[in-house]
C-alpha cells in the first residue's frame, strides 16, 4: 500500500461533511437574504385571493374613497354637551390636525360638519340671493330676444323668479328661526345637529347624541403595517392633546384592530419562539435520557436547531418570491417547531430510510391541501408548515452528516426499504386478546368519528374579521364604540360611472330610500349625495346639479364623490351582528337596489363585504377541505411505500380519518366555533395521525419515538396558549388536542392490525413455549 493510499478513505469519509457544510451555508445565506426582504401586510383586503371580486371591489373603493375608517368616539363622562359654541372650534381645530396626519385620506367628523354646514348656509343664501337676480336677467333676455313686449318681459321675469323662490324659499325659512347661519350662535348648532332631544339622521353618525361626537378617518390605501401602527398612534396622540374637559375617548375600527395585531405580535412572537424553544427542548431531553454524552446532546440539538431553522427559512421564501406575510400566519409559526422537530427525531432512531422519509411526505401533503384554500393567509400557512417539514427533514439530516453522527442501522433496516416481508419484531408485542381489544375500541372510536364527519356542517363558523383582536384592550374600545354609535362597520354602496348627473343622485335617493326601508333597523346611515344635495329638490337640472358641486365643501364632497366624479358613494353604519347576519344583510341590500342608471354599475363593498365572502368560501369548502386533508397523506403513502404495502396506506387513511372526525365531534360537543384557523382541521390532523401511523409500523423503538415527536408537537401548539389573542388559543388547544387524537387513533390502528412479523413471532413465541412444556413434562414423567 503506498503512502497515498490512507488519504484515500479519509478523504471520501470528508466529502459527505464538506457537501452537507456548503449546502448548509448556501442555505443560511438564502435564508438571512430573504428575511431582510420580508414584508408584511395588514390589510382587510389579503384575508381574499388577488383575482377574487369582493377584494377587488374592495381594493377599487380604497383607492378611491381611502381604506376602511378609524372611528375616534369623543364622550363627555359628566354627561354635559359636547356641541357648543365653546368646544365645536376646538373639535373643528381637533379635525384638521387629524387630516394632516400622514396616511390620512379623508376626515370628517361633527365640527367640520357643523362648521362647513354653517358656511355652507351663508354660500347658499348669498348664491340664492346673487341666483335669484342672474335669473330675472336671464328671463328678461330670452323674451326679448324673441320680440315679446315690455309687459310680456315683465311678466316672464317675474315668473322665472316666483318659479325660483318656490323652489329655493323653503330652505331659507327654515333658517331664519335658527338666527344666523354661524357657530357662534347656539340656536343655530341646535338647529342642524338635533331635532328636539333626538340628532338629525343626516348627522346621527358623527353625533348620536348631545354629549358624544364622532370623527372618521380614512386612511390612504396601501398603507404598511408600520405606517398603520404609526398612524393609529398619532390618531391617539392627537385626540389625548385637546382640552374638551371630562371625556372618554375610544378609537376602533379594522385599522386599529390591525395595528393592535402588529404591536402584540411583536411583543409575543419573539416570546412564544423562546417559550417554543425551552419547552421542546426540555421534552426532546427526556426522550434521549437513556443516550450517554454527545449523542443525548445532538439528539435534543439537531431537531431543535433544524425546526428552528426550517421556520426561519419559511419566512424567508415569502421575502424571495417578495410575498407579504399576514400576520397571522406569523403568529402561528411558533407551533412550527414542535411539529418540525418529529422527522428529526425519527431520522435519529431509524435514519434517512424510506419509511422515514415517505412519513416526511405524507406529513407535508396533508399540511400542503391547506394551501388549495381560496384564502390566502391559510394558502400561506398550508404551504410554508409543508415546505417546513420537508426542510426539517433535510436540515436534520445534513447537520448530522456534517456533525459526524452516525446514523442507526439496525437489521431489519435494508428488508424493510426493499419492501421485503419483515421477520424482524415489529411494533410492541401483542396477544390475541389484546388485538380483540384493540380492534372493539377501534370499531368504537371508528363510530364516533363518523358521527364527527356527519356533523362538520352543523358546526358553527366564526370569520368575524374584527375577532382577530378578541382578548387584546382595543376589543373594549370597539365595544364601547359600537355603544355609542349603534353601529360596527361600514358597508359602502358605489355607484360606478358617472356620479354626478341627475340621473346618478336620483338613484343615489332611492337606493338609499330602499336600504333605510327594508333594513332602517340594521344600518345606521352615514354619508350619501343625497344628504350633501338635498336642498336642490326631488327634481334638480343637471346644471343646478354642477352649481351645488361647485359650493358644497370640498372637505365632506370627498366623502361620496371621487375627484373625477366617476363614482359616488352611499355609506351605511352595521348594527353589530354576527358574520352569518351580515352575510345576509349585504346579500339583501345587493339585491333591493334600484338598476343603476344606463352605463354605470353597483358595486358592494367594505369590511362586512369582505369578511361575509370569507365566510363563503370557507363554508363552502369546509367538507372538500377536510377530505382532501385525509386523503392526500394516504396516497402518498401508498405511492411511496408501494402496492405491497397497501394495507398500511388504508390503516393510515383509517387513523387520520378516525383522528379527524374525533376532533370534529369533540368542537360540536363544546360548542366551540370553527375559526378560519381551524376550518381545515382534517388537513393539520391528518398530517400527524398519518405519520404517527406510518412509524408505529416500525420497530419497538417507534413507539418511544412516536412518543416524543407527539409530545413535541402538542407542546409546540400549547405554547401558544400563552397568547393574549383568543383565535390564537383557540388554535392552540384544536390542534393540541388533534395531536392527541391522531396518537390515540394511530395507537389502536397499530394494536388492531398487527404487522406479518409480529403475527409470525407470536406464533414462534407460542410454539416455543409450547415446546418447552412438553419436554419438561417428559423429563418429569418419563
Amino acid at each position: 500500500m503506498t503512502p497515498m493510499d490512507p488519504a484515500g478513505p479519509r478523504f471520501t469519509t470528508r466529502w459527505p461533511r464538506i457537501v452537507a457544510a456548503a449546502v448548509l451555508l448556501v442555505l443560511a445565506v438564502a435564508t438571512l437574504a430573504g428575511l431582510r426582504d420580508l414584508r408584511f401586510n395588514t390589510s382587510v383586503a389579503t384575508f381574499l385571493g388577488s383575482n377574487d371580486p369582493a377584494r377587488v371591489d374592495y381594493e377599487a373603493s380604497e383607492k378611491t374613497f381611502g381604506s376602511d375608517p378609524v372611528t375616534v368616539v369623543i364622550r363627555r363622562t359628566d354627561d354635559k354637551p359636547l356641541l357648543t359654541t365653546t368646544l365645536v372650534p376646538r373639535l373643528i381645530n381637533l379635525e384638521g390636525e387629524l387630516s394632516r396626519i400622514d396616511g390620512v385620506s379623508v376626515v370628517y367628523g361633527a365640527g367640520t360638519a357643523l362648521n362647513q354646514l354653517a358656511a355652507s348656509a351663508q354660500n347658499i343664501l348669498s348664491s340664492i340671493s346673487f341666483k335669484r337676480q342672474e335669473v330675472a336677467v336671464e328671463a328678461e333676455r330670452a323674451a326679448r330676444a324673441a320680440g315679446r313686449s315690455d309687459a310680456q318681459v315683465a311678466a316672464a321675469k317675474k315668473a322665472a323668479v316666483r318659479r325660483y323662490d318656490l323652489r329655493y324659499g323653503v330652505l331659507i325659512t327654515k333658517a331664519l328661526p335658527a338666527g344666523l347661519p354661524t357657530l357662534s350662535n347656539q340656536g343655530f348648532i341646535d338647529a342642524v345637529a338635533f331635532d328636539g332631544d333626538k340628532p338629525r339622521p343626516n348627522l346621527r353618525f358623527v353625533a348620536p347624541d348631545d354629549h358624544t361626537v364622532a370623527i372618521v378617518l380614512r386612511p390612504e390605501a396601501d398603507l404598511s403595517q408600520a405606517a398603520i401602527a404609526t398612524l393609529v398612534s398619532s390618531v391617539r396622540r392627537t385626540v389625548g392633546s385637546v382640552d374638551l374637559g371630562p371625556t372618554d375617548v375610544y378609537v376602533s375600527g379594522s385599522p386599529v384592530v390591525l395595528a393592535a395585531l402588529v404591536d402584540r405580535t411583536r411583543v409575543e412572537i419573539p416570546a412564544l419562539t423562546i417559550a417554543s424553544v425551552v419547552v421542546v427542548g426540555v421534552l426532546l431531553g427526556l426522550g434521549v435520557l437513556r443516550q450517554r454524552g454527545r449523542r443525548r446532546w445532538l439528539g435534543i440539538v439537531v431537531p431543535l436547531a433544524a425546526a428552528g431553522w426550517a421556520v426561519l427559512a419559511d419566512l424567508a421564501i415569502l421575502g424571495w418570491l417578495d410575498s407579504p406575510a399576514s400576520l397571522v400566519l406569523v403568529a402561528v409559526l411558533p407551533a412550527l417547531i414542535g411539529i418540525g422537530s418529529d422527522v428529526p427525531i425519527y431520522l435519529g432512531t431509524f435514519g434517512p430510510t424510506r419509511r422515514v422519509l415517505v412519513t416526511a411526505a405524507a406529513s407535508a401533503a396533508g399540511f400542503a391541501m391547506t394551501a388549495l384554500s381560496s384564502i390566502p393567509f391559510l394558502r400561506q400557512l398550508g404551504g410554508l408548515m409543508a415546505i417546513g417539514v420537508l426542510l426539517a427533514c433535510l436540515i436534520g439530516y445534513l447537520l448530522r452528516v456534517l456533525l459526524d453522527v452516525e446514523f442507526p442501522r439496525r437489521p431489519g433496516d435494508r428488508a424493510e426499504d426493499d419492501s421485503a416481508p419483515r421477520s424482524a419484531p415489529a411494533g410492541v408485542p401483542s396477544s390475541r386478546s389484546r388485538v380483540a381489544w384493540a380492534r372493539g375500541a377501534l370499531a368504537v372510536a371508528a363510530v364516533l368519528a363518523a358521527v364527527g364527519w356527519a356533523v362538520l356542517p352543523t358546526i358553527a363558523l366564526d370569520a368575524d374579521l374584527a375577532g382577530l383582536a378578541n382578548g387584546l384592550p382595543v376589543e373594549d374600545e370597539a365595544s364601547a364604540s359600537q355603544a355609542a354609535l349603534g353601529a360596527s362597520g361600514e358597508i359602502d354602496v358605489l355607484l360606478v360611472g358617472s356620479g354626478t348627473s341627475v340621473e346618478a343622485l336620483t338613484w343615489s335617493r332611492d337606493a338609499r330610500a330602499a336600504v333605510i326601508a327594508s333594513h332602517g333597523d340594521d344600518v345606521r346611515t352615514i354619508l350619501s349625495p343625497t344628504q350633501l344635495l338635498g336642498f336642490l329638490g326631488d327634481d334638480p337640472t343637471n346644471t343646478q346639479v354642477s352649481a351645488a358641486l361647485a359650493i358644497v365643501p370640498t372637505y365632506l364632497l370627498g366623502a361620496v364623490l371621487s375627484d373625477d366624479g366617476s363614482t359616488a358613494s352611499l355609506s351605511f353604519g352595521v348594527v353589530p351582528s354576527d358574520i352569518g347576519e351580515q352575510r345576509r344583510l349585504v346579500e339583501s341590500i345587493r339585491r333591493l337596489l334600484p338598476p343603476p342608471p344606463a352605463g354605470s354599475r353597483v358595486v358592494v363593498t367594505g369590511v362586512p363585504a369582505v369578511a361575509a365572502r370569507e365566510f363563503v368560501l370557507l363554508d363552502g369548502a369546509r367538507l372538500s377541505s377536510n377530505l382532501l386533508g385525509v386523503l392526500a397523506p394516504a396516497v402518498v403513502v401508498l405511492v411511496g411505500l408501494g402496492w405491497r404495502r397497501r394495507g398500511e396506506a388504508a390503516q393510515a387513511l383509517l387513523a387520520a380519518s378516525i383522528a379527524t372526525g374525533l376532533g370534529l365531534l369533540a368542537l360540536r360537543l363544546a360548542d366551540t366555533s370553527l375559526t378560519p384557523l381551524t376550518c381545515a382541521l382534517g388537513s393539520l390532523t391528518s398530517a400527524v395521525g398519518i405519520e404517527f401511523t406510518v412509524m408505529l409500523r416500525n420497530r419497538i423503538q417507534a413507539w418511544r419515538s412516536v412518543l416524543v415527536a407527539g409530545s413535541t408537537s402538542v407542546a409546540g401548539y400549547l405554547v401558544l396558549l400563552g397568547s393574549e389573542l383568543d383565535i390564537m388559543r383557540n388554535f392552540a388547544l384544536v390542534l393540541a388536542l388533534s395531536v392527541v387524537w391522531a396518537g390515540l387513533a394511530a395507537i389502536l390502528v397499530a394494536l388492531a392490525f398487527p404487522g406479518r412479523g409480529e403475527v409470525a413471532d407470536q406464533t414462534a413465541e407460542s410454539s416455543t413455549a409450547l415446546g418447552a412444556s412438553e419436554r419438561e413434562l417428559t423429563e418429569t414423567h418419563p
